[in-house]
C-alpha cells in the first residue's frame, strides 16, 4: 500500500506534467502566422514561374522528396511527399499572374494553413511578401508550436531555398 503523501505527491506530478501543458494549449490561439518581406534578384516572370510551378519545386526545394500532381480538378491540387516523411496536400485558392498565390495546405482532410506569395517587380528583381499561416487544433502541439517558433523557421528555410534557385 502507497503512503498517501506519496501518492498526492504523484497525483501532482501528474497534473503538472499533463493537465498544466494542455490547459495552456488552450488558451493558445490555434493559429499562427509569419511574414517576411524579400528582394529576389530575378525578372517577375521567373521568380513568378518558380513558384507557381509545382512539379519542378522538387529542384530547389530540399524538404520536398516528389510531388505527385492530381489531374482531378484541373492541376489546381497536389500531393507533397516531404523529404524527411509525410505527405502535404495542396490546392491553389487564387492565382494572378505574376502578382499573387495562395495555397492551401492539409494533412488529410485537416486544413493546416496556407502559404502566400505577392509579388511586384522593382528596379533590381522582384519584392516578394511571403505569409505562411498555421492552424493547429491539439492543445499539446499548439504549445510546442509556440514555443519553438517553427513557423517563422520554416518560413526562411523555404525563403533562403527560394532565394538561392536565382543564385546557382
Amino acid at each position: 500500500m502507497m503512503e498517501p503523501l506519496l501518492l498526492w505527491i504523484l497525483v501532482g506530478v501528474l497534473v503538472l506534467l499533463i493537465v498544466v501543458p494542455f490547459l495552456i494549449g488552450l488558451m493558445l490561439s490555434p493559429y499562427q502566422r509569419a511574414t517576411r518581406v524579400e528582394l529576389v534578384k530575378a525578372p517577375i516572370d521567373a521568380t513568378w514561374g518558380a513558384l507557381s510551378d509545382l512539379s519542378r519545386q522538387t529542384e530547389w526545394r530540399t524538404d520536398l522528396k516528389s510531388v505527385q500532381l492530381k489531374d482531378d480538378d484541373e492541376g489546381m491540387r497536389w500531393v507533397e511527399n516531404l523529404a524527411h516523411g509525410g505527405k502535404i496536400t495542396a490546392r491553389k485558392q487564387k492565382e494572378v499572374l505574376n502578382k499573387e498565390i495562395i495555397i492551401q495546405l492539409s494533412k488529410g482532410s485537416q486544413v493546416i494553413g496556407t502559404r502566400e506569395a505577392v509579388l511586384s517587380a522593382v528596379p533590381g528583381g522582384t519584392r516578394i511578401t511571403f505569409t505562411q499561416t498555421t492552424v493547429t487544433k491539439n492543445p499539446w502541439q499548439r504549445l510546442n508550436m509556440h514555443m519553438g517558433s517553427k513557423i517563422d523557421k520554416h518560413l526562411q528555410s523555404y525563403i533562403e531555398q527560394f532565394k538561392a534557385r536565382f543564385t546557382r
